[in-house]
């Protein structure tokens, strides 16, 4: 097992062409992506993968999706290394199919590689188009047969986290299944679980595995007051190590700007009504 360095960007909301960048951002979000990956060069961190932890473009069409493949094959050249990516809510699966892997389109995406001793899977928590996320049967099916089939180190990637204490308040939002994950994982070699979407920084260890949340590339959002989240311009990244005796987080704020651009109420909290997520995943696995 080697020592193994990621660079986790998340939630960069790539402004689909003739589209106004989401949640009234003056700063177009392509560019600060950019700045990411120049702090990268610049600070000769040296990764060993990067991965963008889904909500890559906010919406976008096959044309959009191309364009970003483009971008990604330019970064991957760049740093010598492989781009993963997953999925998020903002996502378009097909227009992802189409456009980034040109390939005719599935209900969901995900995967796993081998890499320097450790597992790495990729999963897909999209619900439809729905903000909050879930995993279907037949995805943690897949999950749980690899995890029995491997003794490697196991990492997860997705993008909408699993509930703990940072997150309590934001039910409505994150996994609506995480108790189905924990099942899966029970006994498993899984170190640690990487995902984005909330656009705040936390963590937390459940069950001996660390859970690590990222902020965004594209616009932090402050969630202090569970009945009022407030958007401003942010952009930020993990560069994640792996050892055999620790995992160590180290979060790179870019930008934390402190004028307000957009404010959401959130009339409830509390998880999704489980009947509308069974139709959406109904409409989505069919």
């Amino acid at each position: 097992m080697k020592n193994y360095k990621i660079v986790q960007i998340s939630d960069t909301h790539l402004t689909p062409t003739h589209a106004k960048p989401a949640n009234n951002q003056q700063i177009d979000p392509l560019m600060k992506l950019m700045q990411v990956f120049d702090d990268v060069a610049a600070s000769n961190v040296v990764p060993d993968m990067i991965v963008i932890s889904g909500d890559l473009i906010h919406g976008g069409k096959a044309s959009d999706y191309r364009h970003f493949e483009s971008l990604v094959e330019q970064q991957q050249e760049r740093f010598g290394v492989s781009i993963q990516v997953v999925l998020g809510n903002h996502d378009r699966t097909q227009a992802f199919y189409e456009g980034y892997l040109e390939e005719k389109p599935q209900p969901r995406y995900y995967y796993t590689i081998s890499d320097g001793g450790w597992d790495f899977y990729f999963l897909d928590t999209k619900c439809g188009d729905l903000e909050p996320g879930y995993l279907d049967t037949q995805q943690l099916n897949w999950l749980d047969h690899n995890l029995n089939q491997s003794s490697k180190p196991a990492v997860i990637f997705m993008h909408h986290p699993m509930l703990g204490a940072p997150l309590e308040n934001m039910k409505y939002s994150i996994l609506q299944n995480s108790d189905a994950l924990h099942q899966v994982l029970d006994g498993k070699n899984v170190k640690a679980i990487f995902s984005g979407h909330v656009h705040f920084p936390n963590l937390f260890l459940q069950n001996g595995i660390l859970n690590v949340t990222a902020d965004s590339t594209a616009y932090h959002i402050n969630c202090a007051n569970p009945k009022q989240h407030l958007i401003s311009e942010g952009t930020s990244y993990n560069i994640i190590n792996l050892s055999e005796e620790s995992i160590s987080v180290e979060q790179r704020p870019l930008l934390l700007g402190n004028t307000i651009i957009k404010t959401f109420n959130i009339p409830r909290t509390d998880f999704v009504d489980p009947s509308i997520i069974n139709k959406e995943m109904r409409q989505v696995l069919q």
